[in-house]
């Protein structure tokens, strides 16, 4: 019997579109698709002939405006079959928790969950795959599915980046329970070895302006000019768009420009570029709190102020905390003013600029605290403990602390400043990565994706022509390739 394969494939993720047709020439197997794209590149994955799929679905046809009085008892047995806390995933979803175009009912939000409940347990009823393939969730809906597919037993090869940007897994989720067992080979390196390693594997710069120089605003400008004299379907068939009408994005887009600007001069003038005080300190790094890596990753700590000021009231007499910006901050506009005036008021606290080098300041720090930032990684290889607040692909290092009581806190930071870190615990770790990953820098092929598909690098509503298409999937074919050995690995196994 051939086995099944169900795809999830959205606008931000052609590369597994592109996966797919590699794959159809080396296995015997029937493909199905979701798609979660917009309504302009929806014309072509109707109609394309690059990729078999035995049946397709278009995610939001099943997801419509319209109020139904809600079916609880069959969200609660949902929940409770599947073991899903579906509260926990929706209320933090960035488009219900930071619109600013549209401020979503319980009754909407409930609407929506139970239109997607249903659709994904019906489209996984019918087809019974035995694989199903996309990239780790970023949204409460492909969470949901994500894990609705784990709870029926389903072997789940979801692509994802390593803490090292050239190296990607495929179905780590899984992987990671074998950390404990897994036993070291060969030399152990020496700190400078590994801290030389982290380094080569580093893909960003420590400092600098680094997201503004690396999103193009003429591109931006172009695709949104596009948006404006073009057809707005998506107001009408997607949840996404509510509220965005033509106007009320002109408008948006004239307001945060000037906001992102007055943001950026208070940070230039009232936060620290270089800390110069010969004073012990801890080190936090703030995290943007629309991404993935809170609001998924560690929804109980989305309020960052409260939690710095725990930390504050945490850490020994003799100690500072510093609290870094982050540089990606700038893709979100920057924190409200009002937020970086409160840190400041906290006794014992110092606001640090995010161009100042995270590297010298980890350095320079007896302990770093972060909630799931790699900044906490990087503590570790620069022998300094660390701290976070929820469970990362990193955490079961001994040297990171994974505080799971706040109460706790105190203590916990006491004994950390006098841990001592063993390079051993560090080349486990790495030995454990490179055995369960493999050389792909997916951000980059992904870039490449957004060159040759669309008109910028953050704009997906537009057409997409198979020639695009086609030269795309030419263009990059090693790495698809590389892609489709490493999943056919995985399928095999």
């Amino acid at each position: 019997m051939k086995k099944k394969i169900l795809f999830w494939i959205n606008s931000g993720t052609m590369n597994i579109f592109g996966l797919a047709k590699y794959l159809q020439n080396d296995i015997d197997a029937e493909f199905f698709a979701i798609y979660d794209v917009t309504d302009k590149p929806k014309k072509f994955f109707q109609e394309q002939k690059l990729t078999n799929f035995q049946k397709i679905w278009f995610y939001h046809d099943f997801v419509q405006k319209k109020i139904t009085q809600p079916d609880l008892n069959y969200l609660k047995g949902f929940e409770n079959k599947y073991r899903i806390n579906l509260w926990k995933l929706v209320s933090t979803e960035r488009i219900f928790l930071y619109n600013e175009f549209h401020k979503f009912s319980t009754e909407e939000i409930i609407s929506i969950l139970e239109q997607e409940c249903r659709f994904f347990e019906n489209t996984i009823d019918e087809i019974k795959p035995d694989f199903v393939i996309m990239v780790r969730p970023y949204f409460h809906h492909d969470t949901i599915f994500f894990q609705l597919c784990k709870a029926k037993g389903i072997k789940v090869l979801e692509l994802n980046l390593t803490r090292f940007p050239n190296r990607a897994t495929i179905g780590f989720s899984d992987k990671k329970e074998n950390y404990k067992n897994f036993e070291l080979s060969g030399r152990v390196r020496s700190f400078e070895e590994l801290q030389e390693y982290r380094k080569r594997r580093s893909g960003l710069k420590t400092s600098g302006n680094y997201y503004e120089e690396n999103f193009s605003n003429k591109a931006f400008l172009t695709t949104g000019l596009d948006y404006i004299f073009s057809n707005n379907e998506n107001i009408r068939t997607h949840y996404t768009y509510y509220g965005r009408n033509k106007i009320a994005v002109l408008i948006n887009y004239v307001y945060d420009f000037f906001r992102k600007r007055y943001r950026k001069k208070f940070i230039d003038r009232c936060l620290l570029k270089k800390f110069t005080e010969d004073k012990k300190f801890l080190l936090y790094t703030l995290q943007v709190e629309q991404e993935i890596g809170i609001l998924l990753a560690a929804p109980f700590f989305l309020n960052q102020v409260e939690l710095i000021k725990n930390i504050a009231k945490s850490m020994p007499i003799d100690h500072l905390l510093l609290v870094k910006e982050h540089p990606a901050c700038y893709l979100r506009s920057w924190r409200e003013i009002n937020t970086y005036k409160e840190l400041a008021k906290i006794p014992g606290v110092v606001l640090i600029h995010p161009d100042a080098d995270s590297q010298e300041l980890i350095k320079k720090s007896s302990l770093v605290l972060s909630i799931t930032s790699s900044s906490a990684l990087d503590a570790i290889f620069l022998e300094k403990p660390a701290i976070v607040f929820t469970d990362t692909d990193f955490s079961m290092i001994p040297g990171v602390h994974r505080l799971k009581e706040i109460e706790k806190l105190p203590d916990a930071i006491k004994s950390e400043l006098d841990r001592k870190i063993n390079p051993e615990h560090i080349e486990k770790y790495v030995q454990f990565i490179e055995n369960n990953s493999f050389e792909y820098n997916l951000t980059s092929h992904g870039q490449e994706m957004s060159k040759f598909l669309y008109n910028g690098e953050r704009w997906v509503d537009v057409e997409i022509s198979e020639n695009n298409m086609q030269e795309y999937l030419t263009k990059t074919e090693s790495r698809f390739l590389k892609l489709k050995n490493e999943y056919l690995k995985n399928i095999e196994n």
